[in-house]
């Protein structure tokens, strides 16, 4: 056993047990009006039971109307109505001595109800950089230990940060550093609101352009901007991670190594293709943490069964199947089991 992978680290002002990371990924368990199921708390008990050092909630919209979530059962901490039922997740974490983070997320282009950034004001995106402020402050008042800003995946702030959809002619756009600027504001903001006493994660794209011709330097510009700002921790992942080959591993280990040594001092972890303790051993090599999502899916305690010696590697087989059957087969992994929440929730439809 690589004992990397069970030391502790200083993440923020916390002291985590393990270099693991439970990665935000969307369970679909919530309710229709945004707020907390008891499933989920069930699903957040397995996953802190079992050695997981450090949990990021699938995201939660920071808007106030819920028609401008991801789904129809996504998280909302756009409303102080939703701190008490969110404050359940933390409360849940912390019995095992492991971290609570939640993570924050504007769906834009991929909502409910999508819309375009280049169309909105000024105005507009101010109201949106305020609402993440106000969701982290939530976070932090439901008893959190910090927050993931979403700047990945095509939701809006990664939509705004690729240089080749950010037609803007405004403070928002027309250079890597406008289009960084919301961002930026967001962190600078939380930092302020919420103190040094609050962990500040961002999730990041490997890739920030559609003609792929300056990924690495946007993607170090960036890094090296949010650190300076008041990041703790940048969590490298990708658009494509869903279309990558099944034999494929550690999706964007390379591009997390020419960002460490560009900018060493960075915290960084890596998510995308960590099914094995071989992988997360290798990830480890390069960044301080390894993020798991669908090996977490399918087996939430593959983690306490390797440190055990019992497992060392994932039966997850890559098929992304998860992305569609929780709708249909009322399952989050092909390997099953039938969840009734989500059968409660999907059947009707």
């Amino acid at each position: 056993m690589n004992d990397k992978t069970f030391s502790s680290f200083k993440l923020g002002p916390y002291t985590v047990k393990n270099r693991i990371i439970r990665s935000a990924t969307n369970d679909h368990l919530g309710n229709r009006d945004g707020s907390v199921s008891d499933t989920e708390i069930a699903m957040y008990d397995i996953l802190a039971k079992n050695d997981i050092a450090t949990i990021i909630t699938g995201h939660l919209s920071i808007s106030p109307n819920l028609n401008l979530r991801a789904d129809e059962v996504q998280l909302c901490i756009g409303d102080d109505k939703f701190i008490k039922g969110l404050s359940r997740i933390p409360e849940t974490i912390h019995k095992y001595d492991s971290l609570a983070i939640a993570q924050i997320s504007m769906a834009g282009p991929k909502g409910l109800q999508p819309f375009d950034f280049n169309d909105l004001s000024i105005e507009e995106l101010e109201d949106i950089r305020d609402w993440f402020i106000a969701a982290a402050k939530r976070a932090k008042q439901a008893d959190f230990d910090g927050v993931q800003v979403h700047i990945a995946h095509w939701y809006l702030l990664q939509a705004m940060v690729n240089i080749d959809l950010n037609h803007r002619t405004d403070k928002y756009g027309g250079s890597r550093e406008n289009c960084l600027r919301l961002p930026l504001e967001i962190i600078e903001g939380i930092r302020k609101e919420c103190g040094k006493d609050f962990i500040v994660m961002v999730k990041l794209n490997a890739h920030n352009s559609l003609s792929a011709e300056n990924d690495q330097e946007l993607l170090d510009f960036y890094a090296s901007e949010l650190s300076e700002a008041g990041v703790d921790l940048i969590e490298i992942s990708g658009a494509d991670f869903n279309r990558k080959d099944r034999k494929a591993e550690l999706y964007y280990l390379e591009e997390a190594k020419k960002l460490k040594d560009a900018y060493p001092d960075i915290t960084l972890s890596l998510v995308g293709g960590i099914f094995s303790k071989e992988t997360i051993d290798k990830a480890l090599e390069v960044t301080e943490f390894a993020s798991l999502a669908r090996t977490l899916l399918t087996q939430p305690d593959f983690i306490s069964k390797m440190k055990a010696g019992e497992l060392l590697k994932s039966r997850c087989i890559h098929c992304n199947k998860c992305f569609e059957i929780f709708a249909t087969k009322y399952e989050r992994c092909v390997f099953g089991p039938v969840i009734h929440k989500l059968e409660e929730t999907f059947k009707a439809n």
